[in-house]
């Protein structure tokens, strides 16, 4: 699972957070015992003991699909276990922890989930420092804006749910910037006068847009003296990132990692879609758990 963190790796260090990787590695028994089968991709047990819940930790010897059961740990039982009472979206790893956080109060530590393909997976003395925020840099509109837009998309139906990352979109409002003299790049955004649409007939207008804005200016009009407003999160300054970060920018050289304000981040191209982002924010999880090894 390319992205994930290891069970029980948190961004501080090593916490007591179990939550395993993947539903294969969690099996049901009843009252488990060293030398009993276990299927290989078996690494927990939840065991329902009579009218009690016990969770265990298994390791395992042998060869083939059904192996002996070396060791068997209790992790959790009785009054610390709970069931969500709701199916939810186990491949959410980030919304799962925070949803156990909300239940792990007095003596419960441990909340089992239960998806809507009868899959099971538990939460373990939920760690916060194992959810990764990432800022979503962009502008609107569009109004959602396309990467906060697609993002949300992807995280709702589970496609990147195994990476444990949530998201905290910081977003430039090109509205701020309507002014008799402003010229945006093009008429898509909706805002007014435009590159693509309007001759420039301001004696010193204003150009609210990106570097290739700029050089589409310069190439239509020479010299002509301007005011330049540069939006673009990769190489203006009017975001600058906080965190960890993913944005756009419209020069297709710049998409992949790249590290700005020392923080570090994925650029996408302007008209990336659903798949490339995904593919970046891979990168992006990939690139963060090796610098932290």
């Amino acid at each position: 699972m390319e992205g994930s963190w290891p069970t029980g790796e948190s961004r501080g260090g090593w916490s007591d957070l179990i939550f395993p990787e993947d539903y294969k590695q969690i099996g049901i028994s009843r009252e488990p015992r060293r030398g009993d089968p276990v299927y290989f991709a078996t690494r927990y047990l939840i065991s329902y003991e009579g009218s009690s819940t016990c969770i265990y930790r298994v390791e395992s010897d042998g060869e083939g699909f059904m192996r002996r059961a070396r060791d068997v740990e209790l992790i959790s039982s009785g009054d610390e276990i709970v069931e969500y009472p709701e199916i939810v979206n186990t491949r959410n790893r980030a919304r799962l922890i925070r949803l156990a956080m909300d239940l792990c109060r007095g003596s419960v530590n441990t909340v089992i989930f239960r998806g809507p393909d009868e899959h099971v997976t538990f939460v373990h003395d939920p760690d916060p420092g194992a959810i990764t925020e990432i800022e979503i840099l962009d502008v609107k509109p569009p109004e959602p804006p396309w990467l906060v837009y697609v993002i949300e998309k992807l995280e709702e139906c589970g496609v990147i749910g195994d990476l444990t990352m949530s998201f905290r979109p910081r977003v430039l409002d090109l509205r701020s910037f309507r002014e008799d003299d402003v010229y945006f790049p093009c008429r898509a955004s909706g805002l007014g006068r435009s590159l693509d649409a309007d001759r420039v007939t301001s004696p010193v207008p204003k150009i609210v847009g990106c570097e290739v804005s700029r050089e589409i200016f310069r190439a239509v009009y020479g010299e002509r003296e301007h005011i330049f407003t540069n939006i673009c999160p990769v190489s203006g300054d009017l975001l600058v990132p906080e965190g960890p970060f993913i944005t756009r920018c419209c020069r297709s050289e710049r998409r992949g990692l790249i590290r700005l304000h020392g923080h570090p981040g994925v650029v996408v191209h302007w008209g990336d879609g659903p798949h490339q982002i995904e593919q970046a924010l891979r990168m992006l999880a990939g690139s963060l758990k090796e610098s932290r090894r």
